[in-house]
């Protein structure tokens, strides 16, 4: 997946940015900055590849010129950045790793992560709830949230709510997450369990659920375990609606405009992609001094403008243009009990396989 960004837009991006590192005081940047120069620091820091490059040129770069500190990225998912720390946890191979937020969780409990806290970053005051973990693992760098991918052609009544999926119009051009895709699979299930009984924690909100998708089954078409191909059929008219990622729904409405993302009143899951500092990284301090660069106002409306990601904090101002492909309505996202997920998600899986996909 790529995006079109001009030269111009991302000059005068680095230009703001810069200006941003003022907001770095209890990190001491500045200082950082003059011995980062002298040392030749470099940050080993990892993305997900595909329109996470852009992270080269609307972070890495105003970072280096504004602290001294190179960047390099490495493209990396979740599994496989945890799995190369746990292999190499005596000398992480990384400095700073982004992951989702139940990877950040197993991690810190398997001692991974160096703990951080608020007073760690300048930035924090300035942050939604949630964006700093109760248990410490890392900072939200960004937010991606789970929503509905709807073909306005095909599905032109408005879609507000989870429970729309059971409309006649939408019989037949229903797309739903196998449970392979285990993550896509279980945020559907918390958003639908929450629309249903009002928190993802009620028990007979979850087997009401479950009621409801038996009996909706004649009128889903198919259940995807790439996250890409709902994307790739709802561009060729074979689907009309398909729970989904926002950042994926964000990429497919630029190239096809009337497939939109649909945020449901009931809210809509919050996917925080966490930046995690290896617990025997020697740059721990360069660490959280990127970490609270990513968290500076400019830094977030670039990763709003040219990433499509929701911003971690409030005061963004977000382009008319972008305000439809991103949830600019902070009141809308909701953010899952991380242990509670851990715990219950194999037998959410479980069960859903059984009695949906089956």
């Amino acid at each position: 997946m790529t995006f079109d960004i001009k030269r111009r837009d991302l000059l005068a991006g680095g230009a703001r940015l810069a200006l941003g590192a003022a907001a770095f005081g209890a990190l001491g940047a500045a200082s950082a900055g003059r011995s980062a120069r002298a040392e030749d620091v470099t940050l080993r820091v990892t993305h997900f590849g595909g329109p996470y490059q852009v992270l080269g040129d609307i972070i890495a770069k105003p970072f280096e010129q504004a602290t001294g500190i190179k960047v390099i990225y490495d493209v990396e998912i979740s599994p496989s950045a945890s799995a190369k720390i746990q292999t190499q946890k005596a000398d992480p191979p990384f400095d700073l790793v982004m992951i989702s937020r139940a990877w950040g969780l197993r991690g810190m409990k398997g001692g991974l992560f160096a703990p951080v806290k608020p007073t760690d970053f300048a930035e924090a005051p300035h942050l939604l709830p949630h964006i700093i973990p109760e248990g410490g693992w890392g900072v939200a760098t960004m937010l991606d949230t789970f929503d509905l991918m709807v073909d306005t052609k095909q599905i032109p009544t408005p879609v507000t709510s989870w429970l729309d999926l059971w409309r006649d119009d939408m019989k037949g051009k229903i797309m739903l997450p196998s449970a392979v895709n285990g993550s896509s699979a279980f945020g559907f299930l918390a958003c639908l369990v929450k629309a249903i009984a009002g928190d993802m924690k009620s028990e007979a909100g979850l087997n009401e659920a479950f009621a409801r998708l038996k009996a909706l089954k004649p009128a889903v078409r198919s259940f995807y375990a790439d996250g890409s191909q709902p994307n790739m059929l709802i561009e060729r008219g074979d689907i009309g609606i398909a729970p989904q990622f926002a950042i994926r729904i964000a990429n497919t409405t630029r190239k096809a405009p009337q497939v939109v993302k649909c945020s449901p009143k009931e809210g809509v899951l919050a996917v925080p992609y966490d930046l995690c500092i290896p617990v025997n990284s020697p740059r721990i301090a360069q660490a959280k001094t990127y970490m609270n660069f990513t968290l500076t106002k400019p830094s977030q409306a670039a990763m709003v403008t040219n990433l499509l990601a929701t911003p971690v904090r409030a005061d963004v101002t977000i382009p008319p243009d972008v305000a439809p492909l991103v949830n600019a309505d902070a009141s809308l996202v909701w953010f899952q009990d991380e242990e509670f997920a851990a715990l219950r998600q194999k037998e959410w899986l479980d069960r859903y396989t059984r009695e949906v996909q089956s």
